[in-house]
């Protein structure tokens, strides 16, 4: 898998989190919170449904004779040009599904690019997005609208930029009239702000779940720092060995918003490495899973 990061991003996320940890982003977490977090709501989480979507998110990177190769139901593979950001549809006809795949780049994930883009007003949606995440989400659904179904229900999943994408790409389908079940995100990065989450439709039958998986010690979803960003829909971490954290929606968004110190001293952009998350993904259907309260890590 490409490196996502040149030495200079390196740099520029040092100096992000030197930006965010003196303006007092860093601090501690509220006590109400700290007491949401230390207790364990039981929530089953099916790994094995997030290995189908870990596969597909790691195959994005592969090439298009590699693609069709593991997902024989793939109907397009298509990099959008000039914005470098590949993708795959799958096709099953007889279960009426399609599922997309959004791949990130080699080279657009700069975290300075990433702190200095401004949130700008979604016409359509309605709602503030980042600016650069929206304009490559338009462009690669004008490519891609011609090979969807609307009478196919629709999963989604993108590693990194491409989590980005496909969060911003499943609100756009939703509200075009498609049926979108589930989206699926890896190291995801913020894509609005934190006051949106109610106008996203996870309530909605036709749309059910909404899980954004990240490794424990991946910086990635805590950019753009800025307070004014937020995630949207539950969290899944992933700790080393059995472990796993659940947050729901609520607690997730105040977290992400005000928790920046949490891998602050440990992040290391190797673990933002897709091969990674699938790996801890498929330790735990083989070894078994455990869930703990975020404050006993």
């Amino acid at each position: 898998m490409p490196a996502l990061f040149s030495r200079r991003s390196l740099a520029n996320l040092a100096a992000a989190c030197l930006l965010i940890f003196v303006a007092g982003c860093a601090g501690g977490i509220p006590k109400d919170l700290q007491q949401s977090l230390g207790i364990v709501t039981p929530e089953a989480v099916d790994f094995r449904e997030l290995e189908y979507y870990a596969l597909r998110s790691k195959a994005s990177y592969a090439s298009e004779e590699e693609i069709r190769r593991q997902f024989p139901n793939t109907t397009v593979v298509k990099t959008v040009e000039p914005i470098n950001v590949q993708y795959f549809v799958e096709t099953d006809p007889a279960a009426k599904t399609q599922t997309i795949s959004v791949r990130g780049t080699a080279n657009k994930l700069n975290i300075r690019q990433d702190v200095e883009v401004a949130l700008v007003k979604d016409s359509f949606l309605g709602f503030l997005l980042h600016e650069g995440f929206r304009d490559d989400a338009v462009k690669v659904l004008d490519d891609m609208r011609p090979h969807l179904k609307k009478d196919h229900t629709i999963r989604v999943t993108g590693h990194s930029l491409g989590g980005a994408i496909a969060l911003i790409l499943t609100n756009y389908i939703y509200r075009e009239g498609y049926k979108v079940e589930r989206l699926v995100t890896f190291g995801q990065p913020k894509v609005t702000d934190d006051k949106t989450n109610h106008r996203y439709k996870v309530a909605n039958p036709d749309y059910k779940k909404i899980t954004r998986v990240v490794r424990e010690h991946d910086p990635v979803p805590l950019v753009p720092p800025r307070p004014k960003y937020g995630h949207v829909g539950p969290e899944l971490i992933l700790k080393e060995g059995q472990g796993y954290v659940f947050l729901d929606a609520y607690d997730a968004d105040r977290l992400s918003i005000g928790d920046f110190w949490r891998n602050f001293g440990d992040a290391h952009l190797k673990d933002h490495s897709m091969d990674l998350y699938l790996a801890n993904i498929q330790g735990k259907i083989q070894g078994g899973a455990q869930q703990v309260a975020y404050m006993a890590n």
